[in-house]
């Protein structure tokens, strides 16, 4: 592991390194305020960053211009597991969000150094990676990272398959259900089983990859994690302008909202269009996935 920002391959400009100051010096304070319940031991910068390789760009695809532009990806350690509800109620991505100085989007997972070793012995290449690529940003000195354990390409490869099949299985099922409730009429329903199949094709997906799937049901860092896997999946769901945007986010808050508030509205229109956009996500789902399952398995 790099234990300093100068040792990345492609040097960070100063005002990424800026950005990043800021990022821990957030994470920090707020784990600090409440050492009576968490115990903050590291702070990883990996992903696109850590390895170089990323990248502020845009490109023009059949006359439409799609932007991408990195994300900060950061492994929050702490010497005790973090619950998703614990999480949020520290706000750390709420005040990393609505500082001004941060530009980059920042993507944060937190994780226990006990879970974190153990995926390391087993083997869990993202988190392989991240202790072999990653930045130490952040150390207490009191914990070291495991050594991996051994997995060929080949059980790296089945693995990749079983999951595969297990999550585009769920998505298809539950792609049926949003089908029929949309016949039924009851398209605020349909609009939450739409959200599953989108779930569950991105989890596909990143754990094909990555062999990790983030916690919670939040598709927009879904979608951003599917993306900084391979390009071609920033097709999908594209947010060129507002109305693009507002039926991304239909789609998002229809987890929650679609079955708990009464305010939460869908048009069959509306629907068509996002059922248009899952079913290019499954397509890619299949035919990406499966090419990175046979370069695993050493069959390309």
């Amino acid at each position: 592991m790099k234990t300093s920002l100068d040792q990345l391959v492609k040097p960070l400009p100063a005002s990424k390194k800026k950005e990043l100051a800021k990022v821990q010096e957030i994470i920090v304070n707020r784990l600090q305020a409440e050492q009576h319940m968490f115990t903050l031991e590291m702070i990883i910068l990996f992903g696109s960053y850590a390895r170089g390789k990323w990248v502020e760009d845009g490109y023009v695809k059949d006359g439409i211009t799609y932007e991408y532009k990195s994300d900060f990806d950061i492994l929050v350690v702490t010497q005790q597991g973090i619950s998703e509800s614990n999480w949020i109620g520290l706000c750390i991505d709420e005040n990393i969000d609505k500082h001004p100085a941060i530009k980059t989007e920042v993507n944060i997972i937190h994780h226990g150094i006990q879970f974190l070793n153990k995926k390391i012995e087993e083997n869990y290449y993202f988190f392989v990676d991240i202790g072999q690529e990653g930045v130490l940003l952040y150390d207490t000195g009191r914990y070291k990272l495991s050594i991996p354990g051994a997995m060929t390409p080949a059980v790296q490869g089945q693995k990749a398959q079983e999951e595969f099949e297990y999550w585009v299985r769920k998505a298809d099922e539950f792609w049926i259900d949003s089908q029929n409730a949309t016949k039924r009429n009851s398209l605020e329903i349909a609009a939450f089983y739409l959200h599953q199949a989108t779930e569950s094709y991105y989890s596909a997906i990143l754990l094909v990859f990555t062999d990790y799937r983030p916690r919670g049901h939040n598709l927009k860092r879904f979608s951003k994690q599917a993306s900084g896997t391979d390009a071609r999946f920033q097709a999908v769901f594209p947010v060129r302008n507002r109305r693009e945007k507002e039926l991304f986010q239909l789609l998002k808050r229809a987890y929650i909202d679609a079955r708990y508030k009464k305010e939460y509205t869908i048009t069959a229109d509306e629907l068509q269009y996002l059922s248009e956009r899952v079913l290019l996500l499954r397509e890619l789902t299949e035919q990406l996935c499966g090419e990175e399952i046979a370069r695993l398995k050493g069959l390309v």
